[in-house]
């Protein structure tokens, strides 16, 4: 017989997944619309390496992205949730009251260039180097208002470290949590081949 307890858990963990689901597929829209057509910059920008120190994301599970002790510095969950699909790699982190979430995700074959061509389909947009890394803050609403921020780091030139924080009081900065999970996780990730 099962305990009522074990119940209750189960569907708080199954509850937590459902959300950390519309959380990454909130964040796979971030997506920029390239209309299947790469411009000559995007060409160019992929022939040549534009990461001076590239590191590999897809070399691990994605629950390796954070540590336990970096999640836990950053006001999280020492262990994520894995939300890999057979579209994308990612795994999901909360604040232990589950208001606060992050999501870290890999994303193959796609350059950042297929951002910056396209910024003008974002409100909120912002050129950074995180990590030594070149990144861009890409949000299609305004991230104090929603309460949500997106920032898509590239780990080499065809792979990108995405980072999508959650705030439920929108009065602390998403983006804030979004970027220091990617200062926290680059450092980690194995030197690509």
């Amino acid at each position: 017989m099962i305990a009522r307890s074990d119940v209750l858990k189960r569907g708080a963990i199954l509850g937590a997944s459902l959300a950390m689901t519309a959380l990454l597929a909130a964040c796979g829209s971030q997506t920029p619309d390239t209309g299947g057509e790469q411009s000559p910059e995007t060409a160019q920008t992929e022939s040549g390496s534009q990461i001076s120190n590239p590191k590999d994301a897809a070399a691990v599970p994605p629950c390796d992205f954070l540590s336990a002790e970096s999640a836990s510095k950053l006001g999280l969950n020492p262990q994520g949730t894995d939300s890999s699909d057979s579209i994308s790699r990612s795994c999901g982190w909360y604040t232990p009251d589950e208001r606060d979430r992050l999501a870290l995700g890999e994303i193959a074959n796609r350059p950042l260039s297929s951002y910056l061509d396209n910024r003008s389909q974002f409100a909120d947009f912002e050129e950074l180097t995180i990590a030594g890394h070149p990144a861009v803050r890409a949000n299609r609403n305004d991230p104090k208002e929603l309460g949500t921020c997106s920032i898509f780091l590239a780990t080499k030139d065809d792979q990108i470290l995405s980072s999508m924080a959650s705030r439920f009081d929108k009065t602390n900065d998403p983006c804030g949590l979004a970027q220091q999970a990617l200062e926290a996780a680059v450092p980690s990730l194995p030197a690509a081949k």
